[in-house]
């Protein structure tokens, strides 16, 4: 068989499904513009399927067109938008329920075959027939891999899509393929920290960029932050749901699947570390809107050729002819009209400024200063990690599940510094050679500041200088919680052999 043909067959019926997505119904106006309408529907419907959003009915399906149309500023009746969901369903006559049908070459079989396929089916478990409930429609896997195909080429994927195809992949048991994508989450989720580390440090220099860069960045309530990372959280959870089924795969699968969920443990603690950074900035904005209204007000910029000319003149007239003449003549008359020398000007300024000093000093402190950070208990902190790093001395390793055995009163104290929270996601996240450092300074790591302090509290600690730990994801399956606000699966810190 000819390299070339190999899984033609296969490429073929990728290429008809978007050919015919929209095509072969008569919507008159809406003619030209059926393709685009329907794949923007099916995008619409993919993206309330992963959130499990049950309006997906027929009703809603053309409720979702009509304002697809809506949107892209065109006129449809009531009917069109009924036969163009008609023909996204259904092949011909929706009547007849058919599927769409095309003829296409299959190069094993050295001939054409009839391809059939949907773009959207009943999605049974959602549409509850046995209680009398209404169909709710789903993608097909043919729908999905038209939004899917594009992914490599554009990658648009946003990051709840591209957890929903990891989460298919994990489904199907490719495990390979899932890690790659996992690995892409990662290389996301890394990125778009770093654009709040820099969005942070920017607007903290500049506080005037939360007004110039507003179109640039989504306009969204801290609810609806919290909202989105709470939908992203929830589809982690139904992926971690599958680590259950590890032992039913073969012994090869299952090795895969542990090296996949605990580089899924890695996406899932730089995720947390996302949305904290997300929502401590928005703060940070809210704050600096509050407390300096005035870096937002705008000044007036008025130009001759738009509000004279054009806004004035050519859309109201003159009064009188002879007054073109007077707006024209200081613009082309060779005697330069009289300016106040600098001097005057400056001399001018002085006075304003010197009135104005403190107020002027007053606002200049309000702009470079930063919001106040909170105070941060070291001596706590010191004094709940020092057994952490004992029991790394002695035994070599440190369980977070020995923290759930901690009393109510130990986890609070665990829960009272913010810090302590970070420096666990610091630890699992990246590995770290402990040295004592000479002196503190800015940008030091914090896991070294950390250490630095915890050996002038306990002498011995300074045994474990140049001693690399790491974090492994633990085999035991049980969470590490500590109340409602920290939970993480276990992980293990360990010291890596010398």
């Amino acid at each position: 068989m000819n390299g070339a043909s190999t899984g033609l067959f296969d490429r073929l019926k990728k290429t008809a499904a978007i050919s015919r997505l929209g095509q072969g119904m008569d919507l008159g106006s809406l003619n030209d513009y059926s393709h685009e309408i329907s794949l923007y529907l099916l995008l619409k419907v993919f993206k309330r399927e992963i959130n499990n959003n049950l309006n997906r009915t027929k009703d809603d399906l053309i409720e979702m067109t009509g304002q697809i149309i809506k949107e892209m500023k065109l006129e449809a009746t009531a009917e069109q938008i009924r036969r163009l969901v008609d023909g996204v369903l259904y092949a011909g006559d929706p009547r007849q329920q058919s599927y769409f049908s095309v003829m296409l070459y299959n190069e094993e079989k050295r001939g054409h075959c009839e391809y059939k396929f949907r773009y959207l089916i009943p999605d049974r478990e959602a549409s509850r027939w046995d209680q009398g409930g209404t169909t709710v429609y789903m993608l097909t896997e043919t729908a999905q891999e038209i939004i899917f195909i594009t992914r490599e080429v554009l990658q648009e994927f946003g990051f709840d899509l591209e957890q929903f195809y990891t989460l298919q992949l994990i489904k199907n048991g490719n495990f390979s393929e899932a890690k790659g994508s996992v690995s892409n989450l990662i290389a996301r989720v890394r990125n778009l920290i770093k654009v709040e580390k820099d969005w942070r440090e920017d607007i903290m220099r500049n506080p005037n960029l939360i007004f110039s860069a507003g179109k640039q960045r989504k306009k969204r309530s801290e609810s609806e932050l919290k909202e989105q990372f709470a939908d992203e959280k929830k589809i982690f959870n139904d992926m971690f749901s599958w680590r259950d089924r590890l032992d039913n795969f073969p012994t090869d699968k299952k090795k895969e699947g542990e090296l996949l969920f605990e580089e899924l443990e890695r996406a899932r603690a730089l995720h947390d570390r996302l949305a904290e950074l997300a929502i401590s900035n928005l703060s940070l904005e809210l704050e600096i809107r509050k407390e300096n209204p005035d870096i937002f007000w705008k000044t007036s910029r008025v130009s001759f050729k738009k509000d004279f000319w054009q806004d004035t003149i050519i859309s109201s007239g003159l009064p009188d002819i002879e007054l073109l003449e007077d707006l024209l003549n200081p613009l082309f008359s060779p005697e330069q009209g009289f300016i106040f020398p600098l001097d005057w000007s400056w001399s001018e300024q002085q006075l304003y400024t010197y009135r104005d000093e403190d107020k002027i000093e007053e606002a200049e402190e309000l702009l470079e200063e930063p919001p106040p950070e909170k105070e941060i208990d070291w001596e706590m902190i010191l004094e709940l990690w020092e057994p952490v790093f004992i029991e790394l001395l002695q035994e070599g390793q440190y369980s977070l599940g020995l923290l759930n055995h901690l009393s109510q009163e130990s986890k609070q104290k665990w829960l009272a510094q913010k810090k302590n929270l970070e420096l666990f996601m610091m630890f699992i996240i990246t590995d770290i050679r402990l040295i004592v450092v000479e002196e503190e300074y800015p940008g030091l790591d914090e896991r070294l500041l950390l250490f630095k302090r915890l050996t002038a509290w306990n002498d011995k600690l300074s045994e474990l200088n140049s001693r690399k730990i790491k974090a492994r994801l633990s085999t035991n399956q049980k969470l590490v919680k500590l109340g409602n606000e920290f939970e993480i699966s276990d992980y293990t810190l360990y010291l890596e052999e010398e």
